[in-house]
């Protein structure tokens, strides 16, 4: 009698606890596996191949009331038809947990951690695995604690964490190498963030962060961001808002420079109904003059800042169009491009075919530009330009089997110095893929 309650009262513990396996198999056709320059041959390599991607995996969550926990492994393996010496196999790990500790008090750790060797242009922060294929782990913690003293005041103290470790250079790092990229690094600090309002009408925000990068070769840097706003609401849908942005960076590098950069925007968000809003703002930046060197050329100091974001949803589909300009800070990837005006605008489109037939558009364009750097100083210029397209469809063979049919293209077009750094790359993807994903409990 006792087993059996000791039984019924574990399955009753551990009922919310759903372990789960997951594994998908994709085909895929890259046109430029390295992401290399278009008039640049690898010695000894195929600049395109086939190759087949396997990655089983397993995992833990749990969702109540005052929780939510979620632990995931997957396994990844490629393969390659003509270029052998490039099969590895690869690692990826997530963590996520949030706990309800009391009615105001909330408390959450997110990690994940990635051993890859695929290269990566998609990110514009501090660390980037960019061009090239090499064996790389990464690591993003954040921990959090959130404590919420109205229906939209609260304040929240963070502490985050990313790091980036290169697991094989093929003889040594030196400087030249690590200024191009190949630099192990953490990137860590504190962050704070208040909402308060006032009335139905009056509220405001405030957010600092303060980030230090350590490089295994390279100098250090630190930054410091803080934003601050005022919000004006006429109703539940409609509001105007202003904010007051100060980004500084204090570089140790004596080849890379420090700057401020000062930024005040004016925006108008509306939801006009269920099926679509809008958002817009726009204002300037600037840099004093004080931080930027004499041979350093002042138009690129000052100039407008800004974004908008409109988004449709319909029973059968949805489009987001959103765009962005102003300028943003760059160092600690494969070029250190610094201090960065930039303008891009991004489509995401979806249309439901059918109940199980979903098909799906996305596009991207990125320009930027870097008055700070040695190829600028050289030859007056340092740009770079990045186009991505993918569009794909997606069956649902049943509730929990899935396969997937798409294609991306992706160029990225830059400014060369002499062929010492890359100098852009098309890359064209084919891929069909299948996905499992199917719950033990």
């Amino acid at each position: 009698m006792f087993f059996m309650l000791s039984i019924i009262g574990a399955s009753q513990v551990f009922a919310d606890w759903i372990p789960y396996v997951r594994a998908t198999i994709e085909q895929i056709y890259d046109s430029n596996i390295f992401l290399d320059p278009d008039d640049f041959h690898r010695p000894g390599a195929n600049k395109s191949d086939f190759r087949t991607n396997i990655t089983p995996g397993i995992g833990l969550r749990n969702e109540t009331e005052t929780q939510t926990f979620s632990a995931e492994y997957v396994f990844n393996y490629s393969y390659f038809v003509n270029n052998s010496d490039q099969n590895y196999a690869g690692h990826t790990g997530n963590f996520d947990f949030e706990r309800q500790l009391s009615q105001h008090l909330r408390w959450y750790v997110h990690d994940s951690l990635s051993v890859s060797e695929e290269p990566r242009t998609d990110t514009y922060d501090y660390v980037t695995v960019n061009y090239g294929r090499r064996r790389n782990l990464t690591n993003d913690g954040e921990t959090g604690i959130e404590y919420a003293f109205g229906p939209e005041n609260s304040v929240g103290f963070h502490y985050s964490d990313s790091r980036l470790d290169y697991l094989s250079d093929g003889g040594g790092r030196d400087e030249l190498e690590a200024r191009l990229g190949s630099d192990d690094s953490v990137t860590y600090g504190p962050g704070v963030e208040f909402r308060y309002w006032f009335t139905l009408h009056h509220g405001i925000n405030l957010a600092y962060d303060w980030e230090r990068t350590d490089y295994e070769i390279s100098p250090s840097e630190r930054r410091d961001h803080l934003d601050f706003g005022y919000t004006y609401r006429f109703s539940p849908h409609t509001s105007v808002r202003c904010d007051f942005i100060l980004d500084y960076v204090d570089s140790k590098d004596p080849l890379l420079f420090d700057y401020k950069i000062y930024e005040v925007t004016v925006g108008f968000s509306k939801i006009f109904s269920p099926a679509w809003s809008f958002d817009i703002y726009g204002g300037f930046y600037y840099r004093p003059s004080s931080d930027v060197p004499d041979i350093i050329e002042s138009s690129d100091n000052e100039g407008f800042s800004g974004g908008f974001d409109l988004t449709y949803t319909q029973e059968m589909w949805h489009v987001t169009l959103s765009g962005e300009a102003g300028a943003r800070i760059e160092y600690g990837d494969y070029n250190n491009r610094g201090y960065t005006p930039y303008r891009t605008i991004s489509l995401d489109f979806g249309y439901e075919l059918t109940s199980r037939l979903h098909s799906y558009i996305t596009a991207s364009y990125d320009y930027e530009k870097s008055p700070d750097t040695a190829i600028a100083i050289v030859t007056g210029e340092n740009r770079r330009e990045t186009y991505d397209i993918t569009t794909g469809l997606e069956y649902e063979i049943l509730p929990w089997l899935h396969s997937r049919a798409e294609y991306g293209y992706s160029e990225e077009s830059a400014t060369d110095l002499s062929g010492h750094l890359p100098a852009g790359y098309k890359d064209h993807r084919c891929l069909i893929s299948l996905t499992a994903n199917y719950d033990w409990l």
